[in-house]
């Protein structure tokens, strides 16, 4: 097996992001002078990992399917969807044609990839994803009393899913007049709900206050109302596939995702909003929650199972005894506690190794926990 090598990874600085969380597990100045929103760790063209000679990974491993982030967020990320494949490579072509240069910060369709992507919270986590059903909205409207608010969703009482897409693009597209007297008489019940320990929706009511202060005005604060709020432990994971309307909320995790940069937003945001796209992007299946928990498939390796094969991730703990992944493809391994070695390279939390390479045997030592991100297929604990 060919020797691992350490990584030098780009920091990317977001409103959004933690002056303190990222730069602490570096062991950078904290707070840091701006938010550290995202570490990239990977070959996407736009901000590439660096080789210990000088290399851009991206030059040594320009196909590589997966970016590995690591994500902080004290405030919320936009609510917004992803394409599927068909629908980027359609839409990058489309603003191709319209030559829109492809780094304008009006362009919607950086690359022609999808971008599926999976979230394995480090801290706890809170996040809104997929629509809740229409009898979970109708049921909570009935409950909150709020008219506005009931009138808004009227149309789910037909209880169909595509009713979804039409009630959401009522609420992104309403007049400033209607808008502002929707939020708030939906802030007003939001208040009286929050303070209610016995409601089940006092988490919900909780983050409508806390939108409202963040995005005054802005439509989105309606969205936990309509959205699945998702809580996730350290160590849960959610999966996010295409077209699902979601929003990270708060707290800190290992991210994983096809090498895409392609984002669909519609608020929440200072960056370009994009409603007619992302409304003919959404899906509408109001199923579970897509959350994904770690599955033991050996001492001290969890693996998390994802329908796409862009990528696979192992959470792998040694704890002073070496353990082995079979991984298909070139791998990146990164240390989030403790102290692991992997190929030679000793890591620290926060550090990332590339190992090049076809099918092999990783190795990985030391006491300490790392995420291992390899190619989605052909990948097995020994």
């Amino acid at each position: 097996m060919a020797d691992a090598q350490l990584l030098t990874n780009p920091v990317r600085t977001y409103a959004w992001g933690s002056h303190t969380v990222l730069p602490r597990l570096l062991g950078a100045t904290v707070p840091s002078a701006e938010p550290w929103a995202e570490i990239w760790i990977g070959a996407h063209p736009f901000d590439s990992s660096q080789l210990p000679d000088g290399r851009s990974l991206a030059d040594v491993e320009p196909d590589l399917p997966y970016l590995v982030k690591l994500l902080a967020a004290d405030v919320p990320l936009s609510i917004q969807v992803h394409p599927d494949r068909a629908q980027a490579l359609a839409g990058y072509a489309a603003e191709d044609a319209r030559r829109i240069p492809r780094d304008a910060v009006e362009r919607s369709y950086k690359d022609t990839n999808h971008k599926p992507e999976l979230l394995v919270a480090l801290t706890r986590a809170e996040a809104l994803c997929g629509f809740r059903s229409p009898d979970e909205i109708l049921a909570l409207a009935g409950r909150w009393g709020s008219a506005r608010f009931s009138a808004l969703v009227t149309a789910l009482a037909s209880g169909q899913a595509e009713a979804l897409r039409s009630t959401f693009a009522s609420l992104v597209t309403v007049d400033s007049v209607d808008r502002m007297a929707l939020i708030e008489d939906v802030v007003t019940v939001a208040s009286e709900v929050a303070a209610d320990h016995r409601s089940p929706d006092q988490l919900t009511a909780a983050w409508v206050l806390r939108l409202t202060e963040l995005y005054p005005g802005d439509p989105g604060v309606v969205a936990p109302l309509l959205l699945r709020l998702v809580v996730l432990e350290p160590g849960e994971g959610i999966f996010v596939g295409a077209g699902v309307l979601h929003s990270y909320l708060h707290g800190a995790g290992v991210e994983v995702q096809a090498s895409s940069d392609n984002v669909l937003r519609a608020g929440f945001t200072s960056k370009k909003i994009d409603i007619p796209e992302l409304l003919r992007l959404i899906v509408c299946d109001a199923g579970p929650a897509p959350v994904v928990s770690p599955r033991a498939i050996a001492a001290g390796i969890d693996a998390y199972d994802v329908p796409v094969d862009d990528f696979a991730l192992w959470r792998v703990r040694p704890l002073g005894r070496p353990i082995t992944v079979r991984a298909a493809g070139p791998c990146i391994v990164v240390c989030v506690e403790g102290e692991v070695e992997v190929g030679g390279v000793t890591l620290a939390p926060g550090s990332a190794a590339y190992l090049p390479g076809a099918s092999r045997n990783v190795a990985v030592a030391g006491r300490g926990t790392c995420f291992l991100t390899a190619r989605g297929t052909g990948i097995r604990a020994d």
